[in-house]
């Protein structure tokens, strides 16, 4: 693989689109006018964080709870059935329509409002499904049950994992009772069969949520936007793949990162970690599904923590302080190029390589044509910053992740030294004024410096085209901000807006000036 040409578009997370007819957070709805806006600015890339399900009251996308599937949060209620003819908004009661008022005019993603709002309401379609549809076995109906049949196994693993966790209070699936905990086939069997309702409730909001995707993918090829999808590395330990994959997907190890210059311990994520041994006995079954599950929703995915598929850092007993596995340099290098191949067959991948990674990483990935990550401001050799027209075209060039500072916020917090280096490193910054503010012309000159680099993939987070300051996520905080970041304005009116209006038009402009 290499990349789909030289272009650039936007990292902006599903859940921070605004919409008149969404519920306190951004749904699948909203993504027609982001793309309508994309055109204008002569974007054509479009990266997203994780849209897997998640743990039930975690707003983290990376607190996974399937390996495949969509997360039933991003429904367009407005644009479903079953909820206009349960009632629609009309149908809640007084204290939901209060509670709906404040989460859509919240400047950030008010979670608790918004999960117990959706799921009520997607409860409630639900139950006009199956009196409409389901009972009387309905075309549309049998539409579903033809989709869930083709799904295989992940769906029912999925939909009666979710089932069976919501009957155990939500007690990790280790607590089970064990017939459940080791998936005896007479005691799985009884329970699909006691749960059967409910089961059917999960896989059915998957079909909504898959029906929904596809439509937004006909949206973004009529507008000519690329949709890029995050793939978490691994999934959480209380998942439905932890439960039905225990010999490829361990507990008796935590992965995590080890030490380096910024944490003298390493981190411990509190994760499984992959038995990529036994995996290649079934020659890599579940990862070749994950993968083909995943090429069907994206047109490019970004794999994270791309160096553990060359070598894993886990805590155990035996070595509470962490180890590699495999252990030796020989191994990580037969093993990431043997999984990049794999992951990479017949799809577009951006392979995500920041932090302390070894050398053969990045050459390997070169040597495969998978694009790798230059963030412009960690992009340096001591404290001189590299020169962006050199970066490999075979790259993706940024300003920043969801886990950094803004662009803004970065620039007022640099040294002055650096500031100087860098405008000194970056030719669209020569002749600006370097001063600690972040004025409109270092805004534009940041800008064109990432546009105007050799790579062939530029992602502008959305704050840093409006070179506003607000964050995504801290990494290592807890915080009812994290993951909640909203835009001001409706998505379908960023072109009436003067501020995301102008905004589209300098970015067209510097786009276009860059060739891309």
């Amino acid at each position: 693989m290499s990349t789909p040409g030289r272009l650039s578009g936007l990292l902006l997370p599903l859940f921070s689109l605004r919409a008149p007819t969404d519920f306190g957070i951004g749904d699948l709805g909203a993504m027609e006018g982001l793309f309508t806006w994309m055109k204008a600015a002569r974007q054509r890339l479009l990266m997203l964080l994780p849209l897997l399900p998640t743990a039930p009251g975690d707003s983290s996308p990376y607190a996974t709870r399937s390996a495949f599937g969509l997360n039933p949060l991003f429904i367009d209620l407005s644009a479903l059935p079953e909820f206009i003819a349960s009632g629609g908004e009309a149908a809640l009661s007084a204290e939901e329509k209060q509670k709906l008022a404040e989460a859509r005019a919240a400047p950030r993603v008010r979670y608790d409002l918004v999960f117990p709002l959706k799921d009520a309401a997607l409860a409630r379609a639900f139950d006009t499904f199956e009196a409409r549809h389901w009972a009387p076995q309905s075309e549309r109906a049998r539409a579903f049950r033809h989709w869930r049949e083709a799904q295989g196994d992940w769906l029912e693993n999925y939909a009666l994992f979710t089932a069976i966790s919501e009957q155990e209070q939500r007690r990790a699936w280790w607590e089970w009772p064990e017939p459940l905990r080791t998936r005896e086939p007479s005691a799985l069997r009884a329970k699909a069969a006691e749960l059967e309702r409910r089961v059917r409730y999960h896989a059915w909001l998957q079909w909504v949520a898959e029906q929904q995707w596809d439509a937004v993918r006909e949206k973004a090829r009529a507008q000519g936007v690329l949709l890029c999808g995050d793939e978490p590395f691994i999934i959480g330990q209380d998942s439905a793949d932890c439960w039905a994959y225990p010999t490829i997907l361990r507990r008796d190890a935590r992965l995590g990162v080890p030490p380096d210059d910024f944490s003298a311990t390493g981190q411990d994520w509190g994760l499984p970690y992959f038995d990529f041994a036994a995996m290649e006995k079934d020659d890599y079954a579940w990862l070749k599904s994950r993968a083909k599950k995943a090429a069907s929703y994206y047109d490019l995915r970004r794999v994270d923590h791309a160096v553990g598929y060359f070598r894993q850092w886990i805590r155990d007993e035996q070595t509470p302080t962490g180890r590699f596995i495999p252990p030796d340099e020989e191994s990580h290098r037969r093993l990431g190029r043997k999984h990049f191949e794999l992951l990479s067959e017949g799809a577009g991948i951006v392979a995500e390589d920041l932090g302390v990674i070894p050398p053969f990483v990045r050459n390997i990935l070169a040597e495969l044509k998978l694009p790798g990550y230059r963030v412009m401001r960690w992009e340096r050799d001591g404290n001189d910053y590299r020169h962006p027209h050199h970066f490999p075209p075979v790259s993706l060039v940024t300003t920043g992740t969801h886990d950094t500072d803004t662009m803004a916020e970065w620039w007022e917090g640099a040294r002055d030294d650096e500031r100087h280096a860098a405008a000194r490193a970056w030719p669209e910054m020569q002749g600006v004024p370097v001063t600690r503010e972040f004025t409109p012309e270092v805004h534009r000159g940041m800008l064109a410096a990432a546009l105007n680099s050799s790579s062939d993939l530029c992602v502008l987070p959305w704050q840093d085209v409006l070179g506003t300051r607000d964050r995504i996520n801290l990494p290592g905080s807890m915080s009812d901000s994290n993951w909640a970041y909203r835009i001001s304005q409706d998505a379908g009116a960023l072109l009436s807006d003067s501020t995301t209006r102008e905004a589209a038009e300098k970015l067209a402009w510097l786009t276009a000036s860059a060739r891309r």
